[in-house]
């Protein structure tokens, strides 16, 4: 398969593809480097957290960081939508989501055997401004509200609310219905044996409202009435008739203060101390043994300075990234800048790491949010309170900032290469094109330089480059001028031979003819003798006449007449009176075209011109074999074709045989040869203005001599 220079120079230039693949793994390398100072940095970020905060005598007693309960503390969410008590959930998103259920394992009373589809519910606690809110989402399979005929409180479903005030005082208050609708708070006394309640109060309000598997509650109150500790609690009545409490499920029962849960809300006073330790570009969370968030300052979020460079490649690559950012995807990793960082909630931190910290272990982890376009990195590390684990470190960091970089690398590393596939490849390309034309040119001039017939009709053109195919040119002009000249030296030699041996040749032949008339009674040995001498004599003649009839032919063609005859009828006679008789021993076959072919020459000149291919053909051909002629007319032009069977030309002097004096014969013959004889047919056809050629089978042992004119 032939494969041109330009599609070489092509494939090398696709070398050019190491480029991305360099910056590819560039920018691997860069980023685990990256990865690894950055997890170093984050922990001894987090370390020095931990240590700053642990030197805080007092701090985590006073932020309750002790004696925690998962099951009975409560965790105050800010609660970031306007809040209407209309017994509704659109308000609580999206923190709903974070509801505790409640079901068996905080039951706290039971008076009949517990079952889950008859009572359990998801819990929210948050805060808003002035108020404490609270929802209740309850399945219960009945409802039993309150009888319009009872004073007491107790003796259908209902909510039981324990609070400890900033005095330390508890306070037990039951809400409940008689329909669903507007609700309010009730006052209880602190002797558990009466059921009565004390008084209303009006400051706890809230919303009852049926749903299709039970109801939900939903209530506010002051926060000036709520101190540390807080306590809920579900009760369940099945029965209408005896309205006993079935169930009682919640944080706490609210007879007892000691036994209330502790009300938790973000710490201001650590907040304030991350907010002096100054961590740029991270958010630090502080988590409590219960996994929950306690306080929190910083962002995920990143203010990337804008990267400038006013460099041609950066312009370049600025216009270039319109068009093929689709394409940078494939070898990019996306992330993205626009995500919402909410403010931390008392949420649980479910990320790996957190329980080897309250374990004592330090640990780097990382995580996804948005959907997996932006990673999280988590340093953390365990905080100490003397010789106990009461919570741990957390400061994160996005790797937007590595990938950025990442993906800039890898995105100036494709510019690059397209720019270079686009200049590079043009100048190749060019370069091919040229280097390419330039071969094909000298090429063509060295094929055009000699003609079928191996003469030399032009030369090649002498270029000034200064490279190889410039001093190829020249060596090949150099070349084919010496070529040129050795061709016609040989050509005039055989005139100046014949002009310097002709007076010898008469001179010798006058003597040796005298000999014989004045010697009488010569030996018969000598008279033998002196008669071939004289034979050899005209032998040297008669070749001198046939060098000088082939030198001087081409001046004598000038002097034909040309006329308009017919060549088939004209073959026909010579074969039939000339080529039979002159070669009685070889046989002919004449495939003589149907209609007659007209020939505007010298028929004595075409006559003399198929004679020397006849007797070549004649000359080579196999004892037995014929000698083919044919003549036709092929797209306009007149095709005589003389073959012969026997040994073929050797390839590379088929075009060599139509110089002077060059002869392929591999026997001596009777009649001399000079190798002038196709030199001559190549003469006479070109002064009729058209060609000689021979084409030769090796497997048929055929050679055939095509004429056209």
């Amino acid at each position: 398969m032939r494969i041109s220079l330009r599609v070489k120079l092509t494939l090398v230039s696709l070398l050019l593809l190491f480029i991305p693949l360099t910056g590819i793994r560039f920018s691997e390398l860069i980023k685990q480097d990256l990865v690894a100072s950055r997890e170093e940095t984050m922990l001894f970020s987090a370390r020095a957290v931990a240590s700053a905060l642990s030197g805080r005598t007092g701090l985590f007693a006073n932020e309750i960081f002790h004696s925690l309960n998962p099951s009975k503390d409560l965790y105050l969410y800010q609660l970031s939508n306007p809040m209407r008590i209309n017994g509704k959930v659109d308000d609580w998103l999206p923190h709903l989501a974070e509801a505790q259920e409640f079901g068996q394992d905080q039951l706290l009373r039971e008076t009949k055997p517990y079952h889950y589809e008859s009572l359990h519910y998801k819990h929210l606690t948050g805060v808003r401004g002035k108020y404490l809110y609270a929802i209740f989402l309850v399945t219960d399979d009945l409802i039993v509200y309150r009888s319009p005929s009872s004073l007491r409180l107790d003796q259908s479903d209902h909510l039981q609310i324990g609070i400890e005030d900033r005095e330390g005082t508890l306070h037990q208050y039951l809400v409940t219905a008689f329909e669903p609708g507007w609700v309010n708070g009730f006052l209880m006394s602190d002797d558990l044996t009466k059921t009565i309640p004390v008084a209303p109060e009006p400051r706890i309000q809230g919303m009852w409202s049926e749903t299709a598997d039970g109801y939900i509650l939903e209530i506010r109150l002051p926060m000036a009435m709520v101190g540390q500790k807080l306590g809920f609690a579900i009760a369940d009545v099945n029965d209408k008739k005896h309205r006993t409490v079935d169930a009682l499920i919640g944080t706490a029962t609210i007879e007892d203060g000691k036994r209330l849960g502790w009300l938790i809300s973000p710490s201001n006073a650590i907040e304030n101390i991350l907010e002096s330790l100054d961590k740029p570009h991270s958010r630090v969370l502080i988590v409590d043994s219960n996994r929950r968030v306690r306080a929190s300052f910083g962002e995920l979020s990143e203010k990337e300075e804008p990267y400038s460079n006013s460099s041609l490649i950066e312009t370049m690559s600025t216009l270039i990234y319109r068009f093929l950012s689709p394409f940078y995807t494939f070898f990019t990793q996306p992330f993205t800048t626009d995500f919402k960082d909410d403010p931390p909630q008392p949420t649980t931190l479910d990320i790996n790491g957190i329980e080897e910290a309250l374990y004592g272990t330090s640990t780097v982890t990382s995580y996804s949010i948005q959907e997996g376009m932006v990673e999280v990195m988590a340093a953390i590390t365990p905080l100490r309170e003397k010789d106990s684990i009461i919570g741990a470190v957390v400061v994160e960091q996005t790797t937007n900032s590595i990938l950025a970089l990442q993906n800039r690398v890898i995105e100036e590393s494709l510019t690059l290469t397209i720019l270079a596939f686009i200049f590079g490849g043009a100048g190749i390309i060019f370069f091919a094109s040229r280097l390419s034309w330039r071969i094909r040119r000298l090429g063509n001039q060295a094929a055009s330089a000699m003609s079928e017939s191996g003469q030399i009709q032009s030369t090649i053109e002498v270029t000034a480059a200064k490279d190889e195919i410039g001093d190829l040119s020249r060596t090949l002009t150099s070349m084919l001028n010496q070529l040129k000249t050795q061709t016609e030296y040989r050509e005039k030699m055989a005139d100046n031979l014949e002009h310097e041996m002709r007076t010898p040749l008469a001179g010798i032949s006058a003597s040796l003819k005298n000999m014989m008339q004045e010697m009488e009674d010569l030996p018969e040995s000598i008279t033998a003798y002196l008669g071939w001498a004289l034979e050899d004599v005209t032998r040297l003649e008669s070749l001198l006449t046939a060098v000088r009839d082939a030198t001087n032919l081409q001046e004598a063609l000038g002097k034909d007449f040309m006329e308009d005859f017919e060549l088939d009828t004209a073959m026909e006679m010579w074969l039939n009176h000339s080529w039979e008789q002159a070669f009685p021993e070889t046989g002919f076959m004449y495939h003589k075209p149907p209609h007659s072919v007209m020939l505007h020459g010298d028929p004595a000149r075409i006559r003399q011109m198929l004679d020397k291919i006849v007797e070549n053909a004649v000359s080579f051909h196999e004892p037995g074999s014929a000698i083919e002629l044919s003549l036709k007319k092929v797209n306009g032009r007149i095709e005589i074709q003389i073959a012969n069977q026997g040994p073929t030309i050797p390839e590379e002097l088929r075009k060599q045989i139509f110089s002077s004096m060059v002869s392929y014969r591999q026997q001596k013959e009777q009649q001399p040869h000079l190798g002038l004889g196709l030199y001559i047919v190549r003469t006479i056809i070109e002064h009729h203005q058209g060609t000689v050629s021979v084409h030769c089978s090796e497997e048929n042992r055929r050679t055939i001599f095509i004429l056209t004119l």
